[in-house]
C-alpha cells in the first residue's frame, strides 16, 4: 500500500490468528477475524488431512528391484528408484504407517515401451509393484539400471 506523504514506506497488516488442534497436537486449521479460515503455504514435515497422513518427508526404502537398488527422493510422495544389478520382476516400497495403506503409480521410463508396472500389494507400511510385459501380460523383469518414477499416496 503506497503512502503519498512519504518517499519510501512499508505497511504490514497484522491480524489475530487462532489455531485449532486435535488431541494429538496436530494443527487442524488457522482462523482469522470472524472465524474465517486462512489459507497459508504448507511448510511441514508431513501433510495430513483430517489427522490422516497423506505424505511426509520420511524417505521411502525399497526391497526387491534387483541387488542394491537406489532411491532418489526428497519425500515419499514422488521419487525415483533405479533398479539394481540382476534386475527384478517386482519390488516393495516401505513407507511410514498410514491409516489404511498406500496407493502407488509407477512408470519405467527406461523400458516403458516394453514393460508396465502395476501395484500388486498394499499394507499400512508398504506397497508392492510388479513389472509386466506389454505384449505378453506376464511378469517380466525390469533391467538393471531402469529408472522407475513413482508417486505415492497414503489412504
Amino acid at each position: 500500500m503506497a503512502n503519498p506523504g512519504v518517499a519510501s514506506s512499508s505497511v504490514t497488516n497484522l491480524l489475530p490468528v487462532q489455531a485449532e488442534y486435535d488431541a494429538n497436537g496436530n494443527c487442524l486449521g488457522l482462523y482469522g477475524q470472524g472465524g474465517n479460515p486462512i489459507a497459508c503455504p504448507i511448510n511441514a514435515t508431513s501433510f495430513s488431512i483430517g489427522g490422516d497422513l497423506v505424505a511426509s518427508n520420511v524417505l521411502p526404502t525399497v526391497t526387491g528391484f534387483g541387488t542394491s537398488p537406489t532411491v532418489t527422493a526428497q519425500n515419499n510422495h514422488a521419487f525415483a528408484v533405479k533398479v539394481g544389478t540382476g534386475g527384478a520382476s517386482s519390488g516393495t516400497i516401505n513407507f511410514p504407517a498410514a491409516t489404511n495403506g498406500w496407493i502407488v503409480y509407477a512408470a519405467d521410463v527406461t523400458s516403458g515401451s516394453s514393460l508396465f508396472l502395476q501395484q500388486t500389494g498394499s499394507t499400512t507400511t508398504s506397497a508392492t509393484l510388479t513389472s509386466y510385459g506389454i505384449t505378453t501380460g506376464t511378469a517380466s523383469p525390469m533391467s538393471a539400471g531402469d529408472v522407475i518414477l513413482i508417486t505415492a499416496f497414503a489412504y
